[in-house]
Protein backbone atom coordinates (compact mmCIF):
# COMPACT_ATOMS: atom_id res chain seq x y z
CA UNK A 1 0.00 0.00 0.00
CA UNK A 2 1.66 3.38 -1.04
CA UNK A 3 2.03 5.79 2.05
CA UNK A 4 -0.56 8.75 2.08
CA UNK A 5 2.64 11.14 2.98
CA UNK A 6 6.17 11.69 1.70
CA UNK A 7 9.13 13.02 3.45
CA UNK A 8 8.86 16.67 3.25
CA UNK A 9 5.15 16.93 3.83
CA UNK A 10 4.04 19.01 6.86
CA UNK A 11 1.32 17.01 9.17
CA UNK A 12 -1.35 19.40 11.06
CA UNK A 13 1.11 22.68 10.35
CA UNK A 14 3.72 21.84 12.44
CA UNK A 15 5.20 18.25 11.85
CA UNK A 16 7.10 17.72 8.77
CA UNK A 17 7.92 14.09 7.41
CA UNK A 18 11.34 13.10 7.11
CA UNK A 19 10.66 9.45 6.02
CA UNK A 20 7.96 6.91 6.17
CA UNK A 21 8.81 3.91 8.36
CA UNK A 22 5.98 1.83 7.25
CA UNK A 23 2.36 2.03 5.95
CA UNK A 24 -0.14 -0.76 5.78
CA UNK A 25 -3.99 -1.76 6.46
CA UNK A 26 -3.10 -0.75 10.57
CA UNK A 27 -2.02 3.13 9.42
CA UNK A 28 1.22 4.72 8.17
CA UNK A 29 4.23 5.38 10.56
CA UNK A 30 6.12 8.23 9.72
CA UNK A 31 9.63 9.86 11.57
CA UNK A 32 9.31 13.19 11.37
CA UNK A 33 10.51 16.64 13.03
CA UNK A 34 8.47 19.27 14.99
CA UNK A 35 9.29 22.75 12.62
CA UNK A 36 9.16 25.21 16.00
CA UNK A 37 11.25 22.72 18.64
CA UNK A 38 13.21 20.59 16.45
CA UNK A 39 12.27 18.15 18.13
CA UNK A 40 12.09 14.46 16.30
CA UNK A 41 9.04 12.95 16.84
CA UNK A 42 7.03 9.82 15.62
CA UNK A 43 3.49 9.86 14.06
CA UNK A 44 0.91 7.38 13.04
CA UNK A 45 -1.79 7.88 11.05
CA UNK A 46 -4.96 5.69 10.26
CA UNK A 47 -5.70 4.72 7.15
CA UNK A 48 -7.72 7.48 5.41
CA UNK A 49 -11.16 4.81 4.93
CA UNK A 50 -11.07 3.59 8.55
CA UNK A 51 -14.20 3.25 9.92
CA UNK A 52 -15.85 6.22 12.03
CA UNK A 53 -16.18 4.13 15.29
CA UNK A 54 -12.84 2.95 15.45
CA UNK A 55 -10.97 6.71 14.49
CA UNK A 56 -13.53 7.58 17.80
CA UNK A 57 -11.50 4.72 19.73
CA UNK A 58 -8.09 5.92 18.54
CA UNK A 59 -8.91 9.56 19.76
CA UNK A 60 -9.99 8.70 23.29
CA UNK A 61 -7.86 5.92 23.73
CA UNK A 62 -4.69 8.10 22.58
CA UNK A 63 -6.03 11.20 24.78
CA UNK A 64 -5.84 7.97 27.73
CA UNK A 65 -2.65 7.03 26.97
CA UNK A 66 -0.97 11.24 27.13
CA UNK A 67 -1.55 10.02 31.13
CA UNK A 68 0.64 7.27 31.39
CA UNK A 69 4.03 8.08 33.20
CA UNK A 70 5.62 4.77 33.10
CA UNK A 71 8.96 4.94 31.68
CA UNK A 72 8.61 1.44 30.44
CA UNK A 73 5.42 2.96 27.81
CA UNK A 74 6.87 4.96 24.75
CA UNK A 75 4.93 7.96 25.46
CA UNK A 76 2.55 9.37 23.57
CA UNK A 77 2.92 14.01 23.22
CA UNK A 78 -0.11 14.81 20.82
CA UNK A 79 -2.78 13.98 19.62
CA UNK A 80 -5.30 15.20 16.34
CA UNK A 81 -7.27 14.95 13.05
CA UNK A 82 -6.43 16.10 9.90
CA UNK A 83 -8.04 18.57 7.68
CA UNK A 84 -9.66 15.11 6.16
CA UNK A 85 -10.54 13.78 9.64
CA UNK A 86 -7.89 11.50 9.72
CA UNK A 87 -6.89 10.89 13.39
CA UNK A 88 -3.24 11.25 14.29
CA UNK A 89 -0.85 11.05 17.31
CA UNK A 90 2.57 12.03 17.62
CA UNK A 91 4.80 9.90 19.97
CA UNK A 92 8.39 10.17 21.48
CA UNK A 93 11.11 9.27 18.62
CA UNK A 94 13.17 6.30 20.29
CA UNK A 95 16.94 5.25 19.27
CA UNK A 96 17.56 1.53 19.58
CA UNK A 97 15.90 -1.39 17.63
CA UNK A 98 12.96 -3.14 18.43
CA UNK A 99 12.67 -7.02 19.72
CA UNK A 100 12.23 -8.96 16.84
CA UNK A 101 15.25 -7.09 15.15
CA UNK A 102 17.09 -8.84 18.41
CA UNK A 103 15.87 -11.78 17.79
CA UNK A 104 16.84 -12.17 14.35
CA UNK A 105 20.50 -11.41 15.81
CA UNK A 106 20.31 -14.05 18.19
CA UNK A 107 17.71 -16.87 19.49
CA UNK A 108 16.68 -17.91 22.17
CA UNK A 109 17.97 -15.63 24.80
CA UNK A 110 19.04 -15.95 27.84
CA UNK A 111 16.99 -17.10 30.63
CA UNK A 112 17.49 -13.93 32.87
CA UNK A 113 17.54 -11.95 29.94
CA UNK A 114 14.10 -13.01 28.44
CA UNK A 115 12.11 -12.72 31.87
CA UNK A 116 13.90 -8.84 32.50
CA UNK A 117 12.35 -7.97 29.02
CA UNK A 118 8.86 -8.99 29.51
CA UNK A 119 9.31 -7.58 33.44
CA UNK A 120 9.66 -4.94 31.90
CA UNK A 121 6.56 -4.89 29.51
CA UNK A 122 4.82 -6.13 32.34
CA UNK A 123 4.75 -2.40 34.38
CA UNK A 124 4.03 -0.62 31.25
CA UNK A 125 0.85 -2.78 30.94
CA UNK A 126 0.31 -2.79 34.06
CA UNK A 127 -0.63 0.96 34.19
CA UNK A 128 -2.52 0.94 31.05
CA UNK A 129 -4.71 -1.77 32.25
CA UNK A 130 -5.22 0.50 34.92
CA UNK A 131 -6.54 2.99 32.88
CA UNK A 132 -8.53 0.65 30.83
CA UNK A 133 -6.04 0.65 27.79
CA UNK A 134 -5.45 -2.72 26.11
CA UNK A 135 -2.64 -3.20 23.53
CA UNK A 136 -4.49 -5.91 21.39
CA UNK A 137 -1.64 -6.44 19.24
CA UNK A 138 1.38 -7.27 21.44
CA UNK A 139 4.39 -9.24 19.41
CA UNK A 140 7.88 -8.80 19.53
CA UNK A 141 7.90 -5.63 17.75
CA UNK A 142 6.12 -3.88 19.94
CA UNK A 143 8.44 -3.64 22.75
CA UNK A 144 11.76 -2.07 21.34
CA UNK A 145 15.01 -2.24 23.43
CA UNK A 146 16.57 1.26 23.91
CA UNK A 147 19.33 2.60 26.63
CA UNK A 148 18.42 3.92 29.98
CA UNK A 149 20.66 7.10 31.71
CA UNK A 150 22.85 4.55 33.46
CA UNK A 151 23.61 2.23 30.57
CA UNK A 152 21.08 -0.65 31.71
CA UNK A 153 18.54 -2.17 28.79
CA UNK A 154 15.45 -0.06 29.26
CA UNK A 155 12.27 -1.83 27.64
CA UNK A 156 9.24 0.91 26.24
CA UNK A 157 6.30 -1.06 24.94
CA UNK A 158 5.14 0.84 21.22
CA UNK A 159 1.44 2.03 20.70
CA UNK A 160 -0.45 1.63 24.41
CA UNK A 161 -3.27 3.58 23.44
CA UNK A 162 -3.45 3.64 19.79
CA UNK A 163 -6.18 1.69 19.89
CA UNK A 164 -4.51 -1.20 17.78
CA UNK A 165 -6.97 -3.20 15.53
CA UNK A 166 -7.28 -6.92 16.96
CA UNK A 167 -4.62 -8.78 13.55
CA UNK A 168 -7.49 -11.36 12.37
CA UNK A 169 -9.84 -8.53 11.86
CA UNK A 170 -7.91 -7.35 8.40
CA UNK A 171 -8.21 -11.25 7.19
CA UNK A 172 -5.42 -13.76 6.36
CA UNK A 173 -3.82 -11.83 3.49
CA UNK A 174 -3.92 -8.28 5.15
CA UNK A 175 -2.21 -9.91 8.20
CA UNK A 176 0.70 -11.51 6.97
CA UNK A 177 3.99 -9.55 6.36
CA UNK A 178 5.15 -8.55 2.48
CA UNK A 179 7.10 -11.30 3.20
CA UNK A 180 4.53 -13.66 3.68
CA UNK A 181 5.17 -14.17 7.35
CA UNK A 182 2.99 -14.16 9.79
CA UNK A 183 3.73 -10.95 12.44
CA UNK A 184 0.93 -10.15 15.19
CA UNK A 185 -0.97 -13.30 14.92
CA UNK A 186 1.31 -15.54 15.79
CA UNK A 187 0.84 -13.98 19.26
CA UNK A 188 -2.83 -13.75 19.49
CA UNK A 189 -5.45 -14.99 21.64
CA UNK A 190 -7.87 -17.52 20.60
CA UNK A 191 -10.92 -15.27 21.75
CA UNK A 192 -9.02 -12.56 18.88
CA UNK A 193 -8.84 -15.97 16.40
CA UNK A 194 -12.37 -16.32 16.98
CA UNK A 195 -13.54 -13.14 16.82
CA UNK A 196 -12.65 -9.42 16.41
CA UNK A 197 -14.93 -8.08 19.12
CA UNK A 198 -13.64 -5.94 21.76
CA UNK A 199 -10.97 -8.34 24.14
CA UNK A 200 -9.99 -7.51 27.77
CA UNK A 201 -6.56 -7.46 29.65
CA UNK A 202 -6.18 -10.76 29.33
CA UNK A 203 -5.62 -10.82 25.47
CA UNK A 204 -2.44 -9.21 26.60
CA UNK A 205 -1.19 -11.88 29.03
CA UNK A 206 -1.71 -14.56 26.16
CA UNK A 207 0.65 -12.16 24.54
CA UNK A 208 3.09 -11.88 26.95
CA UNK A 209 3.37 -15.75 27.16
CA UNK A 210 3.72 -15.99 23.52
CA UNK A 211 6.35 -13.86 23.30
CA UNK A 212 7.92 -15.33 26.36
CA UNK A 213 8.20 -18.74 24.89
CA UNK A 214 9.46 -17.45 21.93
CA UNK A 215 12.35 -15.86 23.66
CA UNK A 216 13.00 -19.13 25.61
CA UNK A 217 12.25 -21.53 22.89
CA UNK A 218 13.50 -19.72 20.00
CA UNK A 219 9.81 -20.23 18.23
CA UNK A 220 6.44 -19.46 18.80
CA UNK A 221 4.23 -21.39 20.82
CA UNK A 222 2.37 -22.19 17.36
CA UNK A 223 3.27 -22.02 13.89
CA UNK A 224 1.81 -21.95 10.54
CA UNK A 225 1.99 -20.77 6.81
CA UNK A 226 -1.30 -19.56 6.73
CA UNK A 227 -3.65 -17.18 9.12
CA UNK A 228 -6.20 -20.02 8.60
CA UNK A 229 -4.44 -22.45 9.95
CA UNK A 230 -2.84 -20.82 12.74
CA UNK A 231 -5.94 -19.70 13.68
CA UNK A 232 -6.73 -23.87 14.12
CA UNK A 233 -4.19 -24.53 16.22
CA UNK A 234 -4.46 -21.45 18.47
CA UNK A 235 -8.24 -22.48 18.89
CA UNK A 236 -7.68 -26.36 19.81
CA UNK A 237 -3.90 -27.62 19.42
CA UNK A 238 -1.50 -27.74 22.66
CA UNK A 239 2.27 -26.02 22.74
CA UNK A 240 5.42 -28.05 22.71
CA UNK A 241 6.24 -27.67 26.37
CA UNK A 242 8.99 -25.27 26.89
CA UNK A 243 11.37 -27.50 28.99
CA UNK A 244 11.12 -30.31 25.61
CA UNK A 245 12.52 -27.28 23.67
CA UNK A 246 15.27 -25.96 26.16
CA UNK A 247 16.06 -28.17 29.20
CA UNK A 248 17.46 -25.25 31.14
CA UNK A 249 13.67 -23.72 32.09
CA UNK A 250 12.73 -23.72 34.96
CA UNK A 251 9.26 -26.09 36.25
CA UNK A 252 8.20 -22.39 37.79
CA UNK A 253 8.46 -20.26 34.71
CA UNK A 254 7.18 -22.98 32.47
CA UNK A 255 3.74 -23.01 34.84
CA UNK A 256 3.89 -19.28 34.14
CA UNK A 257 4.12 -19.24 30.11
CA UNK A 258 1.49 -22.43 29.74
CA UNK A 259 -0.26 -20.54 32.32
CA UNK A 260 -0.46 -17.46 30.33
CA UNK A 261 -1.38 -19.67 27.32
CA UNK A 262 -4.76 -21.17 28.64
CA UNK A 263 -7.38 -21.84 26.21
CA UNK A 264 -10.15 -20.29 28.69
CA UNK A 265 -9.24 -17.07 29.63
CA UNK A 266 -10.23 -17.24 33.39
CA UNK A 267 -7.55 -19.48 34.00
CA UNK A 268 -4.89 -17.32 32.84
CA UNK A 269 -3.33 -14.78 35.39
CA UNK A 270 -5.91 -12.98 36.67
CA UNK A 271 -3.28 -9.67 36.02
CA UNK A 272 0.65 -8.98 34.88
CA UNK A 273 0.92 -7.89 38.31
CA UNK A 274 0.07 -11.86 39.35
CA UNK A 275 2.14 -12.91 36.25
CA UNK A 276 5.16 -10.75 37.95
CA UNK A 277 5.26 -12.41 40.70
CA UNK A 278 5.77 -16.02 39.26
CA UNK A 279 8.29 -14.86 37.16
CA UNK A 280 10.62 -12.72 39.77
CA UNK A 281 12.51 -15.25 41.89
CA UNK A 282 13.74 -16.44 37.92
CA UNK A 283 14.51 -13.23 36.95
CA UNK A 284 17.54 -10.28 37.92
CA UNK A 285 17.17 -8.68 41.14
CA UNK A 286 14.89 -6.16 40.12
CA UNK A 287 12.52 -8.49 39.44
CA UNK A 288 10.75 -8.30 42.57
CA UNK A 289 10.66 -4.47 42.61
CA UNK A 290 9.50 -4.60 38.90
CA UNK A 291 6.32 -7.43 40.38
CA UNK A 292 5.34 -4.84 43.42
CA UNK A 293 5.42 -1.66 41.06
CA UNK A 294 2.64 -3.66 38.39
CA UNK A 295 0.69 -4.83 41.83
CA UNK A 296 0.78 -1.31 43.08
CA UNK A 297 -0.42 0.18 39.66
CA UNK A 298 -3.56 -2.34 39.52
CA UNK A 299 -4.33 -1.60 43.16
CA UNK A 300 -3.49 -5.15 44.33
CA UNK A 301 -2.00 -5.93 47.44
CA UNK A 302 0.44 -8.74 46.74
CA UNK A 303 2.99 -10.32 49.46
CA UNK A 304 5.99 -8.98 49.90
CA UNK A 305 8.35 -11.93 50.13
CA UNK A 306 11.76 -13.45 49.63
CA UNK A 307 12.75 -14.61 46.58
CA UNK A 308 13.05 -18.20 47.55
CA UNK A 309 9.04 -18.53 48.87
CA UNK A 310 7.63 -16.58 46.02
CA UNK A 311 4.71 -18.73 44.69
CA UNK A 312 4.24 -19.50 41.21
CA UNK A 313 0.81 -20.45 38.91
CA UNK A 314 -0.31 -23.35 37.69
CA UNK A 315 -1.85 -23.78 34.37
CA UNK A 316 -4.07 -20.99 35.02
CA UNK A 317 -4.26 -21.36 38.68
CA UNK A 318 -4.19 -17.97 40.37
CA UNK A 319 -1.80 -16.92 43.02
CA UNK A 320 -4.80 -14.73 45.06
CA UNK A 321 -8.46 -15.72 43.50
CA UNK A 322 -9.71 -12.48 45.30
CA UNK A 323 -8.19 -10.73 42.58
CA UNK A 324 -10.18 -12.40 40.17
CA UNK A 325 -13.64 -12.09 41.93
CA UNK A 326 -13.39 -8.38 43.29
CA UNK A 327 -12.12 -5.22 41.22
CA UNK A 328 -8.68 -3.74 42.49
CA UNK A 329 -8.75 -1.78 45.09
CA UNK A 330 -5.77 0.51 46.71
CA UNK A 331 -4.75 -0.34 49.83
CA UNK A 332 -5.34 1.58 52.89
CA UNK A 333 -2.73 3.92 54.25
CA UNK A 334 -0.70 1.95 57.10
CA UNK A 335 -1.90 -1.82 55.73
CA UNK A 336 -0.02 -4.57 55.88
CA UNK A 337 0.74 -6.10 52.68
CA UNK A 338 -1.68 -8.92 52.32
CA UNK A 339 -0.99 -12.51 53.68
CA UNK A 340 -0.82 -15.50 51.28
CA UNK A 341 -3.79 -16.44 49.17
CA UNK A 342 -3.30 -20.13 50.07
CA UNK A 343 -3.00 -19.33 54.05
CA UNK A 344 -6.09 -16.89 54.81
CA UNK A 345 -7.49 -16.92 58.17
CA UNK A 346 -10.35 -19.07 58.37
CA UNK A 347 -12.79 -15.96 60.21
CA UNK A 348 -11.04 -12.78 57.73
CA UNK A 349 -11.24 -12.46 54.36
CA UNK A 350 -8.05 -10.29 53.68
CA UNK A 351 -5.57 -10.55 56.78
CA UNK A 352 -3.05 -8.44 56.95
CA UNK A 353 0.54 -8.88 57.94
CA UNK A 354 0.57 -6.34 60.81
CA UNK A 355 -2.70 -8.12 62.63
CA UNK A 356 -1.08 -11.44 62.21
CA UNK A 357 2.15 -10.09 63.70
CA UNK A 358 0.15 -8.47 66.34
CA UNK A 359 -1.07 -11.36 67.53
CA UNK A 360 1.93 -12.98 67.94
CA UNK A 361 3.22 -10.51 69.92
CA UNK A 362 0.33 -10.82 72.50
CA UNK A 363 1.00 -14.32 72.30
CA UNK A 364 4.78 -13.85 73.59
CA UNK A 365 3.36 -10.84 75.70
CA UNK A 366 1.25 -13.52 77.89
CA UNK A 367 4.01 -16.44 77.65
CA UNK A 368 6.38 -14.15 78.97
CA UNK A 369 3.98 -12.97 81.84
CA UNK A 370 3.17 -16.51 82.86
CA UNK A 371 6.91 -17.54 83.12
CA UNK A 372 7.60 -14.05 85.30
CA UNK A 373 4.61 -15.09 87.32
CA UNK A 374 6.15 -18.30 87.95
CA UNK A 375 9.56 -17.25 88.60
CA UNK A 376 8.26 -15.09 91.53
CA UNK A 377 6.37 -18.24 92.76
CA UNK A 378 9.52 -20.53 93.26
CA UNK A 379 11.28 -17.88 95.22
CA UNK A 380 8.44 -16.94 97.30
CA UNK A 381 8.06 -20.34 98.05
CA UNK A 382 11.78 -21.09 98.57
CA UNK A 383 11.81 -18.24 101.60
CA UNK A 384 8.52 -19.52 102.76
CA UNK A 385 6.62 -16.19 102.31
CA UNK A 386 3.43 -16.41 100.08
CA UNK A 387 3.64 -14.95 97.00
CA UNK A 388 2.74 -11.11 96.37
CA UNK A 389 -0.66 -12.27 95.20
CA UNK A 390 -1.62 -14.32 98.56
CA UNK A 391 0.07 -11.84 100.97
CA UNK A 392 -2.71 -10.31 102.90
CA UNK A 393 -3.08 -6.93 102.82
CA UNK A 394 -1.41 -4.72 106.27
CA UNK A 395 -1.83 -1.30 107.22
CA UNK A 396 0.98 1.03 107.54
CA UNK A 397 2.43 1.41 111.20
CA UNK A 398 3.63 3.99 112.57
CA UNK A 399 7.20 2.69 112.74
CA UNK A 400 7.01 2.07 108.95
CA UNK A 401 5.72 5.37 108.27
CA UNK A 402 8.32 6.75 110.60
CA UNK A 403 11.15 4.62 108.43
Amino acid sequence: MNAPVVAGDVIAEQYRVDRVLGSGGAGTVIAASHLARGQRVALRLLPGDCTPARAERFLREARAAMQLRSEHAARVLDVGQLGAGVPYAVTEHLEGRDLSELLRERSPLELHEALDFVLQACVALAEAHAAGIVHGALEPASLFLTTASGGATLVKVLDLGLANEPPGARGGDAAARPDGALGAPLYMAPEQVRSSDPVDARADIWSLGAILYRLLTGQPPFEASSFADLARRVASAEPALPSALRSDVPPAVERAVLGCLAKDRARRPANVAELSLALAPHAPATGQERAQRAARMLGATLPSRSRASLPTIGLGLGLDARLRAAPPQKPRDGAGQGAPASSPAPDQGAPGRGRSTARLALIAAIASLIALLGAVAVRSGASGEPPPAERPERAASPETTAR
